[in-house]
């Protein structure tokens, strides 16, 4: 079963990401699906969760869910902790949200 990724934003059918990251793996033989997410404004945290509920390995997040990404997010890298804000979202082995 391959590893589930996915960009999620708002508005979100431009993004080439999927087109890279897929390229991407295919170039070094990762077996992943990287899809879009239409994220909403009312549900972005009950979105989130639901993605790694029903075992997704990790998201890009773009405008405008930078900070409430970071604010959802349980365990922050400096970085994030600096900005306020962050990219991605993974869910580590205890299960929590890391941003």
């Amino acid at each position: 079963m391959p590893a589930r990724y996915a960009v999620i934003g708002n508005p979100i059918d431009h993004s080439k990401s999927p087109l890279i990251h897929r390229a991407f793996a295919e170039e070094t033989g990762q077996d992943l699906e990287y899809g879009r997410l239409l994220g909403s404004l009312e549900g972005f945290e009950s979105e989130v969760r639901a993605f790694f509920d029903s075992g997704g390995s990790g998201l890009n997040v773009t405008v405008p869910f930078k900070e409430r990404a970071w604010a959802l997010a349980e365990v922050r890298g400096r970085a994030g902790e600096g900005a306020g804000a962050v990219n991605t979202l993974s869910l580590g082995e205890d299960g929590r949200i890391i941003g």
